[in-house]
This record gives C-alpha cells, sequence and structure tokens, in this order.
C-alpha cells in the first residue's frame, strides 16, 4: 500500500474533491506572500509552474481580470482538469491557459517571453539533482531580462504539527474560533494524516528533497538567478526565495 500511495499521492488528490478543503491555511498563507512579491504591472505573464488544481489562481483573480496572464502547468492531467473549472468558476478563462508539461524538460514558452516565474512547492518533489538544476535554468531561458522567479521549497525543519498549530492560529485570526475549531477537528488529522506526515517522511527519506537555506540559494545562483528576496514560511517548515535574471548590459 505505501508503494502504491507513494506513487498516486498527487493524482488521487488532485482527483479528490476535498483536497482544496484539506489545504492547510499556513500554505495558502504561503501563496499569499507569494502574490505580494508579484509586480504589480499591466499585462504581465505568468508561469505556475507546477501548479496542481491552480490555487494560485484564487489570489491572482484581480490581477487576471485587470489583464495579467496567467499559465498554469503540471506533470498530471488531474490536476489541470481542476484548473479550468476554477478559472471557468472566476469567470479568468478568457485569460488562462494550462497544459501537461514535464518541467525539467524543454520549456513550451519562447526565450525571454515570461515576467514571473512561480514554483511554489514543486521542484522539491524532483529527487535528482542535476534534473532539478535544469527544472530552473529552463524557468531561467523563458524569463525576460528582469523578470522574477518565485520559489517556495520544504526546508529541513518541516513539521507537520507546527503546520497544523499554525494553520489554527491563521483561522483564528481571520476566520473566527468557530471555523477554526471545524478545521482542527475535522478536516485536520485528516490533513496530516494522509497529506502532511506522508511529506515528511518523504523530505526524512530524501525521496524529496528538504533544504537548507544555502541549498536552495546555492540551486537558483547556479541557474543564473540574482536572490532578491528570501524569508522563511509554513511554520519554519519551509523557504521563500525570490530570484532576479538580471539585465544584460549593452
Amino acid at each position: 500500500m505505501s508503494g502504491w500511495y507513494e506513487k498516486y499521492y498527487w493524482r488521487t488528490g488532485f482527483k479528490s474533491r476535498l483536497y482544496d478543503r484539506l489545504t492547510p491555511e499556513s500554505y495558502l498563507e504561503s501563496m499569499r506572500k507569494v502574490v505580494a512579491l508579484i509586480p504589480d504591472k499591466q499585462g504581465q505573464k505568468i508561469w505556475d509552474a507546477g501548479c496542481g488544481t491552480g490555487l494560485l489562481l484564487l489570489y491572482l483573480e484581480n490581477a487576471i481580470k485587470r489583464g495579467l496572464i496567467y499559465y498554469g502547468s503540471d506533470l498530471l492531467s488531474a490536476g489541470l482538469n481542476q484548473v479550468r473549472t476554477r478559472a471557468r468558476n472566476l469567470r479568468v478563462s478568457d485569460r488562462v491557459a494550462c497544459f501537461q508539461n514535464d518541467i525539467t524538460e524543454a520549456p513550451v514558452f519562447k526565450e525571454n517571453s515570461l515576467d514571473v516565474v512561480v514554483a511554489h512547492f514543486s521542484i522539491y518533489t524532483i529527487r535528482e539533482n542535476h534534473k532539478r538544476q535544469q527544472a530552473l535554468k529552463n524557468m531561467y531561458q523563458v524569463l525576460k531580462p528582469g523578470g522574477l522567479l518565485i520559489v517556495c521549497c520544504p526546508s529541513k525543519k518541516y513539521d507537520a504539527g507546527k503546520i497544523i498549530d499554525e494553520s489554527c492560529e491563521l483561522l483564528r485570526a481571520r476566520r473566527g474560533l468557530l471555523q477554526m475549531a471545524t478545521k482542527r477537528m475535522f478536516f485536520y488529522p485528516v490533513t496530516k494524516r494522509l497529506g502532511l506526515d506522508f511529506i515528511q517522511k518523504q523530505l526524512q527519506s530524501g525521496q524529496w528533497m528538504a533544504y537548507t537555506r544555502e541549498e536552495l540559494t546555492e540551486e537558483m545562483e547556479c541557474a543564473g538567478f540574482e536572490i532578491v528576496h528570501s524569508e522563511t514560511v509554513y511554520a519554519g517548515g519551509a523557504y521563500l526565495k525570490c530570484g532576479y535574471k538580471a539585465i544584460m548590459s549593452v
């Protein structure tokens, strides 16, 4: 069973209607922080590399309606179906495109064509170092000079229990005691058992990459990025970094 679960974890999760409800508030908070780093400019093109079910659309809705163009890609088609449904529900389908894609392979975008790339909890599941590095180089290639890569990856301090505790505190502050109590009693036990504990096991075993701050910086710099922002998120269990593609001088 453990082998099957490991192989089909994401595919099963993306197909489940409960997937979004089980997402911890701390994870959503990290998405809010990602969006806060995106420059407020008209007509930008953003690639959500490893978009899952397209949760980032919830926080980009207003920007998309003002002209931002969103591209979402994922290795699994199950998540992309959810992205399309979400875009229709938000009435932004005309500015949202999604497609199946392996981010370690040649990108479908033209060189120097995008303004922002977001890799929110995506590259850490690539076990091989050289493939993660290739994914980052692909992102560098498609960004315009002056473009930004925003990455969020688990750290070696990833702790499922702390993520649940922080999520409850965030919910209490944002939505009140009743919402927090409902999630803690009925949803978050499942979130922890079927989701966060499994991810923590994968990180600790080395199946997926848990970073130190220096390791993530080094990988991004080796791909060509200049680090312009770094912070700890996800109850101290992840790093959020922003890399800049330098404008070449003439």
